[in-house]
């Protein structure tokens, strides 16, 4: 029975790697090539006649092009019009799915979340975890695929579309509502009849008792929602115009929000500005997303309930801010922008998912793994430009699989700190301040980079 459960696990992960090749070519905004079976040609978007006349070449779709892994090598006819190795990547990304959701089922429903630890539970504690295991895994499947499509749109195009991060956002605060979802608590002592969850104080207690269940909590909740939406509006932020001081500049920022209709008119405008309908949509979104929290805080949600939310909106506000913080003060310093806004969404999605411990973690994993890259991508290339989501997703990743130890190599140095890593965080954004004239300075003179 078990073995029957495993080869679905492996088709479903096929067709899961499949709809993941799908997101990434769909989603994308300029890479155009056909080379998903589900992709039309679209001869209107290429510019050169050769490539004109080679998309009218294209081979119509049959139905097994479409079949999981067996389609990408029928796939490789269309080689000389996308790319003679184009097939090999999403082959390899559903392949790598088949037998990845199995492995993962089987590594989370043997303890792989507590390591050690799960052999030391007594038998309540280990049927409590077992019970949380298929909720954690349709979580953090659902996370890893969202995941890769921004890994791989971010290579290709240096950029992560809402698509991505906005869902996964909302999926993992509705999941906070099933305190399960949090991750388990590594070294929890196990003479209790159940073990614990991993919330915004772990590994201590909230300094003030019952402040997670009270109006300061449902406010900075609020905060964070309303903070998130609006660093999603489509706007125009003023860079540098200090001579438009800052009534000026602010008329500029809500005049690309809002989008007024125009003053004068001209032969040459033909559509009436007015509001994009992606703003539309967040404006609703936020304020449908505050009421129902507000609503749900009140009069709906237990005290437990309130405590994962918060630890949602807290992971969320985090590791969301502290890609922004750099993000801004790197924009500021080097005149150029540092990270791409869709970095920040990202890792609000994943704070908002594992919460802030794991995803400060998970932060010093991808700056190790993007410092790792960058050296052999500059010895390689001598490019020095390096799209920051990917190691974002691997360090989640590799939080995720090493829980246990993470967890025991940040938990005393690091996590205990709690708020005043809120106090570190902003020295460490000065030091970023005065350091990157100097590191720029060494990469323009030193080494002749641009």
């Amino acid at each position: 029975m078990q073995f029957l459960f495993v080869l679905l696990l492996a088709v479903v992960g096929a067709i899961i790697g499949a709809l993941i090749n799908w997101a990434i070519y769909q989603w994308a905004m300029l890479q155009h090539r056909p080379i998903s079976p589900w992709m039309k040609p679209r001869p209107d978007l290429v510019q050169l006649p050769e490539d004109v006349a080679k998309l009218k070449t294209l081979q119509p779709r049959s139905g097994l092009d479409y079949v999981p892994i067996l389609g990408w090598f029928r796939l490789r006819r269309d080689g000389d019009i996308v790319g003679k190795w184009a097939w090999v990547r999403p082959l390899l990304i559903e392949l790598t799915w088949m037998v990845g959701l199995p492995w993962f089922w089987l590594w989370q429903h043997g303890g792989g979340l507590l390591g050690a630890d799960f052999a030391i539970l007594i038998p309540a504690q280990k049927a409590q975890y077992l019970s949380c295991v298929p909720l954690w895994f349709v979580l953090h499947t659902l996370l890893i695929a969202l995941m890769v499509i921004a890994t791989f749109i971010d290579f290709d195009e240096q950029m992560i579309p809402d698509q991505i991060t906005v869902p996964g956002t909302l999926i993992a605060l509705l999941a906070a509502l099933w305190p399960a979802s949090r991750l388990p608590l590594p070294s929890a002592a196990p003479a209790g009849p159940a073990f614990d969850f991993v919330n915004f104080a772990s590994p201590g207690t909230p300094v003030v008792p019952g402040w997670s269940t009270s109006l300061a909590a449902l406010l900075t909740c609020l905060a964070i929602w309303l903070v998130w939406s609006w660093g999603l509006l489509p706007k125009i932020v003023p860079e540098r115009r200090f001579r438009l001081g800052l009534i000026g500049n602010l008329k500029i920022l809500l005049g690309s929000i809002l989008r007024p209709a125009r003053k004068t008119t001209c032969d040459i405008r033909t559509q009436t500005r007015k509001p994009l309908g992606i703003t539309k949509l967040y404006v609703a979104i936020a304020i449908v997303g505050a009421v129902a929290i507000a609503v749900a805080w009140m009069f709906l949600l237990s005290d437990i309930q309130k405590l994962s939310l918060v630890s949602s909106f807290i992971g969320m506000g985090v590791a969301g801010g502290m890609i922004w913080g750099i993000r801004i003060v790197g924009g500021a310093v080097l005149g150029q922008q540092a990270m791409g806004f869709g970095d920040v969404t990202l890792m609000a999605m994943i704070g908002a998912c594992i919460g802030w411990q794991a995803s400060l973690a998970g932060f010093v994993y991808a700056m190790l793994f993007a410092v790792a890259f960058a050296i052999v991508l500059f010895v390689i290339t001598r490019e020095s430009y390096l799209a920051f989501g990917p190691y974002l997703c691997m360090g989640a990743l590799a939080v995720l699989l090493s829980w246990p130890e993470t967890w025991n190599q940040f938990r005393v140095p690091v996590f205990f700190l709690g708020p005043v890593l809120l106090v570190i965080g902003g020295v460490s954004l000065v030091m970023i301040a005065v350091l990157l004239p100097l590191v720029r300075w060494v990469k323009e003179r030193a080494l002749g980079v641009s």
